[in-house]
């Protein structure tokens, strides 16, 4: 199974190289050729150039772009340029756990699921030091979202699926939770969702602010109607 995982980043210069080796030490590549695709915004931290050097030694692409251009379009980039067959998601401040990668891809393997979400509210998750007004802001955007597309946690990033589900779909997420178009435009049968554990992130900052959350209710109002209208 030839896999890419998508990693957009924004001065996560020390955060980058734990997660490269984290993840290169967990994932059996005997059964996964993976490789990552990072996509970084012209971070000031020098984030690109850590990229470069780690893809010396790893199975690793580096997109550097002209600055901070959103993350969700730095995910859509990473996207367009893997010629992969299963395409992934993680955020690059170690918040997700990567020693669940390889049962999210032993659920594609299947052929049973075509979308694969590492979620914050499945039995067996666990959330650390979760601040009291981000788990009240998390959870109403996800109850709100559930009702669109009947997953637990369709505002995660982190995730895997199938190139096919986005044959032919057009995305146009420019911020966070691009998960949510997927799971609203997206080609496919079944989701399967798996328990993580979400840590609290190392050296960064979270990258939320007012304008995130504008784009945030833009994009439940625009997929709640573009649901409706497509049925």
């Amino acid at each position: 199974m030839q896999v890419s995982i998508i990693i957009p980043t924004y001065n996560e210069g020390k955060n980058l190289p734990l997660l490269v080796e984290e993840i290169f030490s967990v994932v059996d590549r005997n059964r996964f050729d993976l490789e990552l695709i990072v996509v970084d915004d012209n971070s000031p931290d020098g984030t690109g150039e850590v990229a470069e050097n780690l893809a010396k030694n790893y199975p690793m692409q580096v997109i550097h772009r002209a600055g901070k251009l959103g993350l969700g379009s730095a995910v859509r980039e990473g996207f367009a340029k893997s010629s992969r067959g299963i395409l992934g998601v993680m955020d690059a401040d170690l918040s997700h756990d990567p020693i669940v990668i390889n049962s999210m891809l032993e659920e594609l393997e299947k052929d049973e699921y075509d979308i694969v979400v590492g979620s914050r509210f499945e039995d067996g998750s666990t959330v650390e030091q979760w601040k009291w007004w981000r788990r009240i802001i998390s959870q109403t955007g996800v109850f709100i979202t559930c009702l669109i597309t009947g997953v637990k946690d369709p505002l995660s990033g982190f995730f895997f699926f199938r190139k096919s589900v986005l044959e032919n779909v057009k995305l146009d997420t420019v911020g966070y939770k691009i998960l949510l178009e997927i799971l609203v435009k997206g080609k496919f049968k079944k989701v399967k969702e798996i328990p993580f554990r979400f840590r609290i992130r190392k050296f960064s900052t979270s990258k939320l602010d007012k304008k995130e959350y504008w784009l945030f209710l833009k994009q439940i109002i625009s997929y709640s109607l573009y649901k409706i209208f497509k049925k």
